[in-house]
């Protein structure tokens, strides 16, 4: 019960109050928080790939009509749009806007200057953390390009190791902050208001974002001119939940790299109605058969249901399990 309370506060706190905590008098998030609070669905490990189909489809098209169902029927053409294109101290950076529900965001694609067939590119869906993360790596190369941004100091050594990485590899690092993250962050009031929206149109800001990542994954294919390179998808916590997701819809994803991925939904992401179908863990297991996937963590404990269905269907190589104490 102790736990249910802590949840509820959590939950009332992100959509009553906004990401930021702070109060915005208002009440909402009453119904998804009562969708989280009934009782989980049932998880059967299949015992044959038939079954495993059966299983699969009955779970994607809940999750269609009762999580995503606010989103849009298809996406927009494209009508990505070219910011920047520099190159600096032996990397080049590259700044697309693309259109993800009404929003316009940015994508930005960074390599050693001169590249020509990279061997993959790396999708990063950035959180709060990450965004500054990554402000601060680019700063001392691309500051007049980033200066549109409040700017943190420089990260002169991260630049450094940035610059080492790409120089011994035909790598291709992209960076996506979604809604809600860096350009399209609000203060706590606004954010408020804006859930309520999101609320009103079945939407929960991480739904959105998983809209926001797979508007990213198909303007880095085309716009971002990657339509033949092997992709990879990297997130830490609720962002690498997200990208869990996105996967879920997006063709031909090689390989997730999931940091610190939350174990149940309990802990994000929050979708509506999502407990009532399934739990992360399911999640990870139809991910499976479409994408290599490495989950990175303290031990290696939570994940018994995607490596059970793994053993079961001959996936046992797709599925990796990392310590954080182990070297990447």
């Amino acid at each position: 019960m102790i736990r249910y309370i802590i949840l509820f506060s959590a939950i009332l706190g992100l959509f009553a109050y906004g990401e930021e905590g702070r109060k915005t008098p208002r009440k909402a998030g009453q119904e998804f928080i009562d969708s989280l609070l009934r009782a989980r669905a049932e998880s059967p490990v299949p015992e044959s790939e038939k079954e495993w189909e059966v299983l699969k489809k009955k779970w994607m098209g809940r999750i269609k009509e009762e999580c995503f169902s606010g989103w849009p029927n298809r996406a927009r053409a494209d009508d990505s749009k070219e910011v920047f294109r520099v190159e600096k101290d032996g990397l080049a950076l590259r700044c697309v806007e693309y259109s993800s529900m009404g929003r316009r965001l940015p994508l930005y694609v960074a390599h050693r200057s001169g590249l020509e067939d990279p061997d993959l590119v790396v999708l990063n869906l950035l959180d709060a953390a990450a965004w500054e993360d990554f402000l601060a790596t680019m700063r001392p190369g691309f500051e007049e390009q980033l200066n549109r941004w409040e700017l943190p100091e420089g990260d002169f050594k991260s630049f450094k190791q940035h610059q080492g990485m790409f120089s011994s590899f035909k790598w291709v690092m992209a960076y996506a902050p979604p809604t809600g993250v860096g350009p399209t962050q609000l203060g706590p009031e606004k954010t408020g208001k804006r859930n309520l929206r999101l609320q009103a149109a079945g939407h929960t800001i991480d739904s959105v974002r998983v809209w926001d990542a797979r508007r990213a994954i198909q303007t880095l294919r085309s716009a971002g001119e990657m339509d033949q390179v092997s992709l990879w998808l990297q997130g830490s916590g609720k962002m690498a939940g997200v990208l869990t997701y996105a996967s879920l819809f997006e063709p031909e994803i090689t390989r997730l790299d999931l940091h610190n991925l939350p174990l149940s939904h309990s802990d994000g992401p929050f979708f509506y109605s999502i407990l009532q179908i399934m739990d992360v863990p399911q999640a990870v297991a139809i991910a499976l058969e479409r994408s290599k996937v490495v989950i990175y963590q303290k031990g290696k404990k939570g994940w018994e249901y995607p490596s059970l269905v793994a053993q079961r269907l001959s996936w046992e190589t797709k599925l990796q399990l990392r310590s954080r104490q182990e070297d990447d």
